[in-house]
């Protein structure tokens, strides 16, 4: 025979005909689905705590604890080489950022202009070069500066004149 209990089946007559119907188990239980449901927090009587006395027993180690590994608090972090350019083109926009929000008062125009410089007007000469001009007008020793000073009034990109153009020059 088997360790499996099974219920035992009887029957029962009807006028009708006859029926099997198992008989309920004492011991089984059972849930009423139609009870209301407790809820959440809320103790229900039919629910018991049983104490259950303990019979674990400690004993004592027999050698000394091993000692226990100590958790690093801050994990190293690997970054892959797109992470590190991912990271530096950030850090260089913040820098950015802020010497555009720091420095923006370094640079600043002025609504009026400066004093105008006295010129005269030349008209080049076949044969003139922009450094013979500069010679004619400049101190010595300050020919260079002439050159560079006749081209910024003029917006010359380069020293390279044409017969008939007028240049504005400074009086000297």
């Amino acid at each position: 025979m088997s360790t499996l209990s099974i219920a035992r089946e009887t029957t029962r007559t009807s006028a009708a005909a006859r029926v099997r119907v198992p008989r309920p188990r004492a011991s089984a239980p059972t849930f009423d689905f139609t009870a209301p449901v407790t809820a959440l927090g809320q103790e229900d009587p039919a629910l018991q705590v049983l104490e259950v006395p303990s019979t674990v027993r400690t004993v004592a180690p027999l050698a000394a604890p091993a000692p226990q590994r100590q958790s690093r608090a801050v994990r190293q972090v690997r970054l892959t080489r797109r992470g590190r350019l991912t990271l530096t083109l950030l850090f260089l926009g913040v820098v950015l950022t802020a010497m555009v929000a720091v420095g923006g008062s370094w640079a600043v125009a002025s609504l009026g202009g400066g004093e105008p410089v006295p010129v005269r007007v030349v008209e080049v000469q076949p044969g003139d070069t922009l450094y013979g001009i500069a010679s004619s007008v400049a101190e010595p020793g300050e020919v260079r500066e002439m050159v560079y000073e006749i081209q910024e009034l003029n917006s010359l990109p380069t020293a390279t004149i044409a017969e008939g153009q007028k240049l504005a020059v400074p009086r000297g």
